[in-house]
């Protein structure tokens, strides 16, 4: 919920997100800024995050205007120009997250019928990378996800999923909105699984220290269950240890099931 929040001041730079292929309103006003700037985001105190909030200039939000038509008619010269616009500044990339965001979630309302259009708009987040992990995370540990002039977004199991994927085939670019999670008030189980699991994806050694963390103090012996996994995928050999200690003394079955099977995979990697 926070990260959508904090990209909303954006969208108010630019009007409302498109729709059924709509190119994106060009905003109007007489000043173009010499450089983007920041204010600070308007949050709910229960999720605490005040960062500043890149702004788009009037330049950026016009060059936005005109690729996105690319990405519009499928033009093979989307996949460079949003590349090149991404490296524009970090206002710039915040922008093109905020939209392809806004289109995924109109697509996923209609997923049945959605078909390529949807998997396109996965792949093009994947693309886009860091700016669009911080809403992808919440969208996989929130149940709904609160969007301006619109209803919220319910997240159901399908979304979640689409969201760790999205977030493994990131990579490192990840890691750091999924640590985040940790961070947080709040967030049960589900949430904590999944982002073990997602984080076992990036195969990023960044994780190694809370998915250990998860593997030996999580209540839930779910969770715990899931770190051990993910610390198998991970394929840092450093977690061969702690995985021995959790199948000595971890009291759950699963648990220790989970890590004898993490531990053979990651010794079986270690050995080719």
């Amino acid at each position: 919920m926070r990260r959508l929040l904090w990209l909303l001041p954006l969208l108010a730079a630019c009007g409302s997100p498109p729709r059924d292929g709509d190119s994106p309103p060009k905003k109007t006003s007489s000043r173009t800024p010499s450089r983007t700037t920041t204010r600070p985001a308007k949050q709910p105190a229960a999720y605490g995050d005040t960062r500043p909030i890149p702004q788009p200039t009037e330049d950026e939000v016009k060059e936005f205007a005109r690729i996105w038509e690319y990405y519009r008619k499928e033009d093979p010269r989307w996949p460079l120009e949003r590349d090149r616009f991404k490296r524009r500044s970090d206002a710039a990339g915040y922008l093109m997250a905020v939209y392809l965001l806004q289109h995924y979630m109109q697509l996923n309302a209609v997923r049945e019928r959605a078909g390529k259009q949807l998997v396109r708009a996965k792949n093009e987040i994947v693309a886009v990378g860091e700016p669009c992990a911080p809403p992808l995370v919440d969208m996989m540990v929130l149940d709904s996800i609160p969007r301006k002039d619109a209803p919220d977004f319910l997240v159901d199991d399908i979304t979640r999923q689409d969201c760790l994927d999205m977030l493994e085939r990131m990579g490192p670019q990840a890691v750091p909105a999924l640590l985040g999670v940790y961070e947080r008030k709040g967030i049960g189980p589900k949430g904590r699984r999944l982002t073990a699991l997602a984080l076992g994806g990036t195969k990023d050694p960044r994780a190694y220290d809370t998915l250990v963390r998860l593997l030996k103090e999580d209540p839930e012996w779910q969770v715990r269950a899931d770190a051990a996994t993910a610390l198998g995928r991970l394929g840092d050999r450093r977690a061969a240890q702690p995985l021995a200690e959790a199948i000595r003394k971890d009291a759950d079955r699963t648990v220790v099931e989970r890590a004898r099977k993490a531990r053979l995979e990651l010794l079986a990697g270690a050995a080719r």
